[in-house]
């Protein structure tokens, strides 16, 4: 089976200091359009106002999609709706009205070493219905088996559709590791009729992309959870993924092209 192949360029960390993320509008559509041919399933976005700053404003993340969708018109597009930086109901819900065919939806409230992502139960349902009416689907974030467990439950309520897409990242201090028995536990919990992607934060991410392709039905990879090659030297978006492909093409694995992951049925539209 194909797996799929989640796209996560830019993030909210990432600097011109720290990193070689693309951070201002242009840089992103011209990267995302760049590594398009490389297989992209999903892209997953995040913003930057002029300064350089995260941005939650409906008008820059438009510009970014209009400008991916005008050379790329079917590639599935996600868009952040991080709890980080703004945790204001509308402000973190405004990009929605772009249409995009995906929006983040984190599981529940997470530390990361220097700050936290707010994530209160109230403010997932809240998240949930404002996707509902926009026919957007929730890109579901999930740290660790209570995330999971929760995601379940709220399919059990009729929150959440039977079947869904999830990201599983791995190797925050916090949460779950990029180790073995972590991941037997985590399976336990996989939402039947989902696919899973698995994803890692620095030195997680290569190992985490790795039991992705073995172990779930593909990955989420990009410099927005990762800077770092294991060299030391900083990574690209495109040396990233280059070094994933050389490993799903030594197994004999392709990645899952827009359109195909289009016809599963996950998306509302």
């Amino acid at each position: 089976m194909k797996r799929i192949l989640n796209f996560c360029p830019t993030g909210t960390q990432s600097t011109k200091q720290n990193s070689l993320a693309p951070i201002f509008q242009n840089e992103i559509i011209d990267e995302v359009v760049k590594l398009s041919e490389a297989g992209i399933t999903i892209v997953h976005l995040h913003a930057r106002d002029e300064a350089g700053m995260n941005t939650y404003k409906r008008e820059i993340y438009q510009q970014i999609i209009e400008g991916i969708k005008k050379y790329c018109p079917d590639l599935v597009i996600g868009v952040s709706l991080s709890g980080r930086y703004f945790n204001e109901l509308s402000l973190r819900s405004e990009v929605l009205s772009t249409s995009p065919d995906m929006a983040s939806l984190t599981m529940s409230s997470l530390n990361f070493p220097t700050s936290a992502s707010i994530n209160s139960p109230d403010t997932i349902v809240f998240l949930i219905n404002e996707m509902k009416k926009f026919q957007v689907t929730p890109e579901i974030e999930c740290f660790d088996s209570g995330m999971l467990r929760y995601t379940q439950y709220l399919q059990t309520k009729g929150l959440l559709p039977k079947s869904l897409y999830i990201n599983i990242i791995l190797g925050n201090l916090f949460n779950a590791s990029a180790e073995l028995e972590s991941i037997a536990h985590l399976k336990n919990y996989f939402p039947p009729n989902s696919k899973i992607c698995f994803g890692g934060i620095g030195a997680s991410q290569f190992k985490a992309n790795i039991y992705g392709l073995l172990e779930a039905d593909g990955i989420r990879i990009g410099v927005e959870d990762n800077f770092y090659m294991e060299s030391n030297s900083k990574a690209s978006n495109s040396s990233l993924i280059n070094r994933i492909k050389n490993v799903s093409d030594a197994l004999g694995m392709e990645f899952m092209s827009p359109n195909e992951f289009r016809k599963i049925g996950i998306l509302q539209r």
